[in-house]
């Protein structure tokens, strides 16, 4: 039994790390990011984590160790209706 409770407390706490990671890293990034997905932390860390066509199927997460630009952009597309 304790072995099922340790398994979502070690994922939520890997969610943080990587939020808490782009919040001290990225602060412009992590308030854009927070704004649009109106604080919900798992639906950041979801959209942060998950493969993108746009960043040739990296995640943001990913991309932001070779272009925090490219993931800024994207936000700001994404806030501005701009899927091209």
């Amino acid at each position: 039994m304790p072995n099922q409770n340790a398994k979502p407390s070690t994922e939520k706490h890997t969610n943080l790390t990587e939020l808490e990671h782009l919040k001290v890293e990225h602060f412009d990034i992590y308030q854009e990011l927070m704004k649009q997905f109106k604080f919900d932390d798992r639906v950041c860390h979801e959209w942060l984590m998950k493969p993108k066509r746009p960043l040739q199927g990296k995640s943001p997460f990913e991309q932001l160790s070779i272009d925090t630009d490219e993931v800024m952009d994207m936000l700001v597309r994404m806030k501005t209706g701009d899927f091209s």
